[in-house]
This record gives C-alpha cells, structure tokens and sequence, in this order.
C-alpha cells in the first residue's frame, strides 16, 4: 500500500513539473516571436542600407574649385570644418553632448551634388548647409537641411568641435570606401574615444533617391555602431579639422602622433593595434574583407549600384 502511494505521489510531482513546462514554453513564445521580430528590425532598420551616390573622386577633389591655393589653413578642406560659425554655435545650443551631436547629424538628408547643385562636385560651408540648403528650390526634402557627404561630415565635426571636443580627437576622413562591392570616394567622421578611433557615419540618415525621385526616410545608425566593426576604409586621402591634418596625397602632416596610428575594431570587439596609416597593413585589409563577407550574409548593407560620396 505505502509503495503504491509513493508511486502515486511521483506521477503528480511528474505531471506537475510537466504542466509547469509546458505554462513556460506556451509564455516564451510571444518572446521569441518579439525577440526575433525586433532582430529583423534591428537589421533592416538600424544598420540600414546606403544610399546611392556619385562618386567622389580624389582628381576631382585636387581641382582648383575646392583645392583653393587662397585658403586660409594649410590644407584647404580646414576652412569647411568652422566650430565657431554663428548657425553651428546656434545648432550646438540646442544639443547636449557628442551622442546628441551625432544624432542631430543623422537627421540630416542625403541629396546629391548633382540633384542640389547642378554640378558633380561642389563643397558647401557648414553654414550655407545649415542655413541656405533648406530653402534651395533644388532641395526636395525642404524645409530640412541637406547635402552629401563632406557637407555632412564637415558640419558634423564641427558641431562636435562646438561642443567641446578636443581638435586633438575628431576629425573629417576623406578616403576610399568599398560597401558591399561598392567602391567610391567618400567623407566621414572619426572621433578618438577609449584609446581608439570611432567612425561615425552621418549619411546613414534619410536621402534622395535621384532613380525613383523620392525621399526615403531612415533612422541611421547608432553612434556606436562601428565599436565592434570594422569601417571598410580601402585608402585614406586626408584626415583634418579645423587645426590638425594629415595629406597623404602630398605626405603632409600637422597633427598628433595618435592621428597616424588606425586602430581598427574586429567583429568580437577586440583591437588590432598599431597600424599606421601611411601604408594599410595586409591586416588592415583582410579585417575589412572578413567585416564585409559577415556583413553581406546578414544582409546589413545593400548598396543599390555603383559608387558612393
């Protein structure tokens, strides 16, 4: 009798810690549905994919038009870094800190040179980008600020500049980039955090489609999206701001010692360190083939055609 009890009692505690099971399993399903819905969406929406562009070529930026031999700084591009204008200093006031900075930048819309100026390539001072471009006829995101890429890099750093950032630790990348098989002449921003540069990429914003003529609306990418990616960098032209720069076409340098090392971050978080800049290490490269392989596979750029700025 006492046997058969005892066998009673194990097939309730059995069949209850089933039923328990089973409660938890029929629970984790909603998560699992949210879980993996905001995972798609963390992919097809925050790392979003980038806008078709024109390229920028490096002969186009060496012209006279831009390569301004009456600049005011060494390197002429420093003229269009400018943290004490009145519409930057205007913009900075109602920002507090670099991730709000960052974040204000990716508002910014992406239109071509050729859709809002009618030329190829033309550089615009953050202020005109600020203040003009939303009023230009040209502009089919008006009322809202917009331009490419160097407009955006360049008013961004000097936002952050604004801001209080060292010139010791931000600065404009013109160079060489390959998104997905793209490849093409382009403008970001870098800024020196934790004994390494961040990329920060303020064109992963909303743009213009100049193929389907309409304006797509994106969110852009977290300011520290690139802390466990590599950037894919092929080549670096020049790296400035309003102080510092380094002309790699013409090997001139007026900048910290820290301005030539790339310290590039791996997929898992961890450091390649030591890299100088002047030559691209086979380190360098292989990174950013290894960044793009992964990144192709989950499908986190889309590059539409050929050519970026």
């Amino acid at each position: 009798m006492m046997e058969d009890r005892k066998e009673g009692i194990m097939e309730d505690i059995s069949h209850g810690m089933s039923l328990e099971m089973v409660i938890l399993v029929i629970c984790m399903i909603p998560a699992i549905v949210l879980g993996t819905f905001l995972a798609l969406y963390m992919i097809l929406e925050i790392t979003p994919d980038y806008p078709p562009r024109s390229d920028m070529q490096l002969e186009r930026l060496l012209q006279p038009t831009i390569w301004n031999p009456n600049a005011t700084h060494e390197l002429p591009y420093q003229d269009y870094v400018t943290p004490f204008d009145s519409a930057v200093r205007h913009l900075s006031d109602g920002v507090n800190g670099t991730v709000a900075a960052y974040r204000a930048a990716v508002g910014w819309v992406w239109v071509s040179d050729a859709t809002l100026n009618g030329v190829d390539e033309k550089w615009l001072v953050p202020h005109i980008f600020l203040v003009g471009t939303p009023s230009y006829d040209t502009n089919p995101a008006k009322p809202r600020e917009a331009s490419d890429c160097e407009e955006q890099a360049n008013t961004l750093v000097s936002l952050l500049r604004a801001e209080g950032v060292e010139a010791d630790d931000v600065r404009v990348v013109l160079g060489l980039v390959n998104f997905g098989g793209d490849e093409g002449g382009h403008a970001w921003v870098e800024v020196y955090e934790n004994d390494r540069w961040l990329a920060l990429e303020a064109t992963s914003g909303p743009y213009y489609d100049d193929d389907s003529q309409r304006l797509v609306e994106r969110r852009g990418m977290p300011y520290n999206y690139y802390e466990t990616r590599s950037y894919p960098s092929v080549d670096i032209w020049f790296y400035y701001n309003d102080v510092h720069y380094i002309d790699f076409v013409h090997s001139k340098k007026k900048a910290p010692d820290h301005w030539s090392t790339l310290q590039v971050a791996s997929n898992d978080g961890s450091e390649v360190k030591g890299v100088d800049a002047m030559c691209f290490s086979l380190t360098l490269l292989i990174t950013i083939y290894l960044s793009e392989a992964q990144i192709s596979i989950i499908g986190e750029f889309a590059p539409r055609k050929t050519g970026i700025n």
